[in-house]
């Protein structure tokens, strides 16, 4: 499936592999200061003494990073130690060059991104750490710029900053927040398993935001006896829960058994149903999509059409019986 994920995100509730690590554990040891550069608590010092008003708006600025969360919070200690105002912090595979900027690569620094860790939770909260990391999973190619925007302002105006809702970067930073919490909210509602011939229960989603790490412990909680895997083939990652812990994986692809035969009885059953209960002459399809938006129907067996069912039902439904009537009514329209 591909190689176990470091991140900061690897498991809240249950704990990732002993190989994993995070930034919280791994680096709550290491006190040692950047040589040429001042601490990240001191700059955070001088930024509520309202020294930010000497940085440069350096509107062509922007600095690359490795993907990572520890790599963006590096390049924040940067930004701050090199006394720079970059535009923008994006992905440096994912970077398509202009002309009109100036791009800086920035290395990740796990004690650097540690003491940004540290100094947004003590003058921030705990809270204002998590709504970082909610941004940070956002696709939105200028979150970087808006994570760096905000916490330069937060730090200078404390700890309320978050309800100063007529403040630019507040409101970019809570903007992305929302978009990525609904996108979470969706998942949780429109995500489908289904029952594999080993065992495991298998769901794949496609998100807007890589939300796989902000879901997973409602269906650890919930689906707490059965192992599963939840597989994001937008982002390339998996979460696999054990019935003890759970962790990330980094996956481009996911070779899968079959179904069981369970499984594919279970989902006859529901399309019947679904088909069953239907009103044709009351089919609202705008309706419907409004309540399941439609980038969710991929991953329903419902909305499969019948022919291509891997086991259709036994007996023809009244709403399949009316829609063939409807096609083969077309069809002889079409033929005169």
């Amino acid at each position: 499936m591909g190689n176990s994920n470091s991140s900061m995100y690897s498991g809240s509730s249950a704990r990732p592999r002993a190989s994993a690590s995070s930034i919280s554990s791994s680096l709550t040891h290491n006190n040692s200061k950047p040589q040429g550069a001042n601490s990240f608590d001191t700059l955070i010092d001088d930024a509520e003494l309202g020294s930010f008003s000497s940085l440069l708006d350096d509107a062509d600025l922007v600095y690359l990073y490795d993907g990572t969360l520890e790599g963006m919070l590096s390049a924040i200690f940067a930004a701050y130690g090199r006394h720079e105002n970059p535009v923008n912090i994006v992905e440096s595979h994912d970077l398509q060059e202009s002309m009109l900027c100036s791009y800086v690569p920035i290395r990740t620094e796990l004690r650097y991104a540690a003491r940004v860790q540290k100094g947004i939770v003590e003058k921030l909260g705990d809270r204002a750490y998590e709504d970082v990391k909610k941004v940070f999973l956002s696709d939105d190619a200028g979150k970087g710029g808006v994570l760096y925007r905000y916490l330069r302002y937060a730090l200078k105006a404390g700890r309320w900053s978050i309800s100063h809702l007529a403040e630019p970067p507040v409101a970019d930073f809570l903007e992305l927040r929302k978009r990525v919490e609904n996108e979470a909210h969706h998942m949780l509602m429109f995500v489908r398993f289904a029952h594999l011939e080993n065992g495991m229960f298998y769901a794949h989603i496609e998100p807007k935001a890589s939300v796989v790490p902000l879901i997973t412990d409602h269906f650890a909680r919930r689906f707490n006896v059965q192992p599963f895997i939840i597989y994001d083939s937008v982002h390339g990652l998996a979460s696999v829960f054990d019935t003890e812990r759970w962790w990330l994986v980094s996956a481009d692809e996911i070779r899968l058994p079959e179904h069981s035969r369970a499984e594919d009885d279970f989902q006859a059953l529901w399309q019947t149903f679904y088909d069953t209960i239907a009103i044709e002459e009351r089919r609202n399809p705008r309706c419907q999509r409004n309540f399941m938006p439609k980038r969710f129907w991929g991953n329903m067996c419902e909305h499969i059409p019948p022919e291509l069912r891997k086991q259709r039902p036994a007996t023809e439904t009244p709403t399949q019986v009316a829609r063939l009537q409807a096609a083969n009514q077309k069809l002889l329209e079409e033929a005169k």
